[in-house]
């Protein structure tokens, strides 16, 4: 059992929340924690449940490796899982609003 896998996931979660932090993009924007970590909350059980949904239909199966710590939340399920589908869904948050503020002078000017 390792935690090779999970720690890879862990480190650049926490990496993008430092840039996050940095340019207060989305979970650090002022009076907007709340929403934020409830768009992260929804993204998340969306892709849960849309894994539970692959893996009821047998269309996923958990991969063997010495890199996973081997717990499951449910059936084919493995802890990892959850964690990178909050990965994912934060980092596509963070891009959103780095897109945003970046392109935003950009449209100012053209209108």
């Amino acid at each position: 059992m390792s935690a090779l896998y999970l720690l890879s996931i862990l480190v650049p979660t926490v990496c993008m929340g430092l840039v996050d932090r940095r340019w207060r993009l989305f979970l650090f924007r002022a009076g907007s924690a709340r929403r934020a970590l409830a768009v992260v909350a929804a993204g998340t059980v969306l892709f849960l449940v849309w894994d539970l949904i692959a893996i009821g239909a047998d269309m996923y199966h958990r991969g063997e490796s010495d890199a996973m710590t081997g717990i499951e939340l449910a059936p084919e399920l493995p802890l990892e899982e959850l964690f990178f589908i909050v990965f994912l869904c934060y980092l596509t948050m963070v891009l959103h609003q780095l897109f945003r503020l970046l392109l935003a002078p950009r449209v100012r000017s053209e209108a």
